[in-house]
């Protein structure tokens, strides 16, 4: 399930306009489309002006929803013909932090329906339209992914051999459409912290790097392409996320045979317009907007596809692991987890 809670149209907020003068509404949209996701979720909102302080306005629901239920649907194509309609209904989540905007429920938009992946004969588009009191917003996106989207690389190896060498790479299958591709590694193991105590899961997140299609293709080994990692990279962050040397007696922190899992974001051309000409440092949550793809509005209408995958740790990284005693790390194996 994919829920899609951006706040990224702060700059839509003002608190210098002349007496409501020139006041009209803005609408803002947000949706990524998954045709792995089991629901998919669109939030339409509104851009408001007021006089006054706007942040305290924005903790209004009012101020940010238009009332009722809207007219939103997705039209499906394939190879260009349309296929069906997809009527989205109405949700409220209950799980929005505090922050600029009201929480911590918000009101969206979603179908479970599922959504058609690419084949190798059938290309997929869905059109949104949604209807306004005072317009008819209308976007476009090609999905991404196909089911040959998936990893080759059996295993990372953060083998000390390989410090401040050339990095190490990962290979693994492009999705069709994929315009750019996030990649983080994970890294997940058990902790004991007292001998009688429970072990506890913990897990480290990696963000290793973001990739152009462009960039991907000029790196390729046979029909796949490759991401990059530095070993010594992974021991600097395990040491800053468990907080170094232990000084716990009897702490222990055991490794299964497949602690680390690659995740890979493949996000469409619209996502990737969207977030470069916004120069959006971080993610799809921030960032200028004075670009958008939504004709009439505010905000983006893309596809994008999560491939994620369990990996083993290669070459000589678990036992060098082990053999930090101050980290207290034990190899249990236990198979995939």
């Amino acid at each position: 399930m994919f829920c899609l809670l951006l706040a990224g149209f702060f700059s839509s907020c003002s608190t210098d306009i002349d007496l409501y003068a020139e006041y009209k509404q803005m609408p803002v949209i947000y949706g990524l489309l998954d045709a792995n996701a089991d629901t998919n979720f669109i939030k339409i909102t509104r851009a408001f002006y007021v006089q006054g302080d706007a942040y305290q306005v924005a903790l209004n629901p009012d101020s940010s929803n238009y009332p009722g239920k809207l007219d939103v649907r997705l039209i499906e194509f394939c190879n260009g013909d349309s296929i069906r309609e997809i009527i989205l209904d109405t949700i409220t989540v209950h799980n929005k932090k505090q922050g600029v905007f009201y929480a911590p429920s918000q009101k969206l938009y979603y179908t479970t329906e599922p959504l058609c992946m690419n084949s190798i004969k059938d290309k997929y588009r869905y059109r949104l339209r949604v209807v306004l009191p005072d317009r008819v917003l209308v976007a476009n996106a090609d999905m991404v992914g196909n089911t040959g989207f998936d990893i080759q690389s059996l295993a990372v190896n953060f083998s000390k051999e390989y410090f401040d060498a050339i990095p190490r790479h990962f290979l693994f299958h492009p999705a069709i459409n994929g315009a750019f591709y996030d990649v983080v590694l994970t890294f997940t193991f058990k902790e004991q912290r007292t001998p009688d105590g429970d072990s506890v899961p913990r897990t480290m997140r990696w963000p290793v790097a973001t990739y152009t299609e462009s960039e991907l293709l000029n790196n390729m080994d046979g029909d796949a392409v490759m991401f990059f990692y530095r070993p010594e990279t992974f021991y600097a962050k395990l040491s800053e996320f468990i907080g170094g040397d232990t000084a716990v007696v009897g702490l222990k922190r055991f490794i299964s045979d497949y602690p680390v899992e690659v995740i890979i974001y493949a996000g469409g051309d619209n996502l990737r317009q969207y977030v470069y000409n916004n120069n959006d440092a971080n993610g799809f949550t921030a960032g200028d907007n004075e670009f958008s793809l939504i004709d009439g509005g505010y905000g983006v209408f893309s596809s994008r596809m999560t491939l994620r995958r369990a990996v083993k740790l290669g070459g000589e990284t678990v036992p060098e692991l082990v053999e930090m005693s101050n980290w207290g790390f034990k190899f249990i194996g236990g198979g995939e987890e």
